[in-house]
């Protein structure tokens, strides 16, 4: 089912359209009214328009304009333009750049339905052909390296996925790596030379040398590569299922690392420090062989530069475990600054039963815990223009050193509780004032307002504006401007003596037929009824 916007600034002409067309016998679900182009503007923001028929000669916002603004974002939009000037000439102009069609007023029914017709058989051309089967693989074949990229670069940070959906992914991205086989790392830090390099140059580098490591693995391992947070190149490998076993895996790793060295600095003149690890089930080890690369990158090379380091044998001292949950995404930043509640509550769970279950953790890492919340609690406070201590209270952030990761969870808790309070309140004493300055703002001005007069005053976008207020008061904010106008003209009818056509004037309205029309829909009589009646 389409959909169809009717814009135009005398009110009737719109009402007039959207009654006596038969759209929903035409395939149309849903007929959009607007009585401006900025009022359009707003609707299309909102609304999977297909169709728009608009007249030219609007104050404002003209409808040349509305349309050059359709042409900009919303490319697919096809658009009748209704004109009262006859020149052909610049009805001819107006096509040629812009409109999809044109008709004169005043509009014959039959003659719209005939143009609107031929749209909708352009809009289902235009569809088929859009969204067919090649052409939508042709898009995901476009975006598969970056798919790959992040999906590993999500597994590198320690996100976990559920093994049917990792499974899915894997499939969508011809990648056939197999969970619980041994998989390695080989992690790629570019030296000096290539950090000298524009953005455009590392870019085909990074692509030359992943080229090569692919040359260099690709016979004996299936190979899965990314950019990570530190801009190294990181491969991940596994030994390729379909050959006969023999040698050592490792060394093979280790001789294609020496070779991916030796390739790099002849052909580019450029040097590489190459970081290779023991091996992991796929994907639950990955994270871990991962922070054990960057880790031996950290402590065993440094600034040292060409340096080939294999980690397999690296486990001479007990190593300190890291409290994952902490640190893999989301993180809790990322959730206070959505607002996501829950998965902040869900991420305190986690952090907690880590701390429960695991034997290897001590009290500093209770105390890691703790310090990484709290300034999660400070960034999420200060990012609202408030202290902390405003929020929860100095005794909440001054406790001794928690002693068991319960206390932990009940202290967090009672401040992530606190917080969530103080946001839910502020938002609602905003939208209270907002929705108060709309509705003042309104009343002082019933013989001429606008949906974006109205933002204007409230320094808000018209779309945003909108949306909050539906959200705040579930009406649209033209039909509190509807009801309103209604009201004054009753008491006006009643206590005035003004002429039927001065009261319509006088709330803004130019066509008093219109103003009879709506005053019946809204009283059930008609203003000469209704004020006879009062008498």
């Amino acid at each position: 089912m389409h959909q169809i916007l009717l814009v135009d600034d005398e009110p009737y002409v719109v009402d007039d359209l959207s009654i006596s067309i038969p759209w929903a016998e035409m395939g149309f679900g849903q007929v959009h009214k607007a009585y401006s182009g900025y009022e359009a503007l707003e609707l299309l923001q909102r609304h999977p328009i297909d169709i728009v028929v608009t007249d030219i000669n609007m104050p404002e916002l003209s409808g040349t304009e509305l349309i050059a603004a359709i042409r900009k974002r919303w490319k697919h939009i096809r658009v009748v333009m209704l004109t009262g000037y006859a020149e052909f000439e610049y009805a001819r102009k107006a096509i040629e750049e812009q409109a999809s069609a044109y008709l004169l007023k005043p509009i014959a029914n039959d003659q719209l339905i005939a143009v609107i017709g031929k749209l909708q058989e352009k809009l289902r051309s235009d569809w088929e052909a859009w969204s067919s089967h090649q052409r939508t693989m042709q898009t995901f074949r476009e975006h598969l390296p970056i798919l790959r990229d992040r999906l590993l670069g999500e597994l590198l940070q320690g996100r976990k996925l559920p093994g049917p959906q990792l499974q899915e992914r894997l499939d969508q991205f011809d990648l056939p790596f197999r969970a619980g086989q041994p998989v390695c790392l080989a992690v790629v830090r570019p030296e000096e030379f290539f950090r000298r390099q524009d953005m455009h140059s590392m870019l085909l580098f990074e692509y030359a040398i992943i080229n090569i490591a692919q040359e260099l693995f690709q016979d004996r391992f299936l190979i899965w590569s990314c950019k990570d947070v530190h801009d190294y190149l990181v491969f991940l490998l596994q030994p390729r299922e379909d050959l006969e076993h023999g040698g050592n895996p490792g060394n093979e790793v280790a001789q294609a690392a020496y070779q991916l060295q030796n390739h790099v600095s002849t052909l580019m003149g450029g040097g590489l420090s190459v970081v290779t690890t023991g091996w992991g089930d796929f994907p639950d080890q990955v994270y871990t062989l991962y922070q054990s690369a960057i880790s031996a990158i950290r402590q065993h090379i440094g600034s040292e530069t060409g340096i080939y380091l294999d980690t397999t044998d690296n486990s001479s001292s007990q190593p300190v475990e890291i409290l994952q949950p902490l640190y893999e995404p989301p993180l809790l930043f990322h959730m206070f600054e959505a607002n996501n509640w829950q998965g902040i509550e869900d991420k305190l769970n986690a952090i907690v039963s880590e701390l429960i279950h695991s034997p290897e953790r001590s009290l500093e890492h209770i105390q890691e815990a703790r310090l990484h919340l709290e300034t999660a609690f400070y960034y999420f406070a200060h990012k609202n223009n408030k202290l902390l201590s405003e929020i929860v209270g100095n005794p909440l952030l001054e406790q001794a050193p928690f002693q068991t990761p319960d206390k932990l969870r009940e202290w967090a808790m009672e401040v992530i509780l606190l917080l969530r309070e103080h946001t839910d309140s502020e938002r609602r004493n905003s939208r209270t004032v907002l929705i108060r300055k709309v509705h003042e703002y309104i009343n002082r001005n019933l013989h001429y307002v606008s949906l974006q007069a109205i933002a204007d005053h409230v320094q808000m976008h018209p779309v945003y504006l909108s949306k909050m207020y539906k959200l705040e008061t579930g009406k649209r904010i033209s039909d509190y401007i509807s009801q309103v106008k209604m009201e004054k003209a009753a008491y006006l009818l009643i206590h005035t003596p003004l002429k039927i056509y001065e009261v319509s004037s006088e709330l803004g309205y130019s066509n008093a037929h219109y103003f009879i029309k709506l005053f019946k829909e809204y009283a059930g009589m008609t203003p000469h009824e209704y004020r006879d009646r009062a008498l």
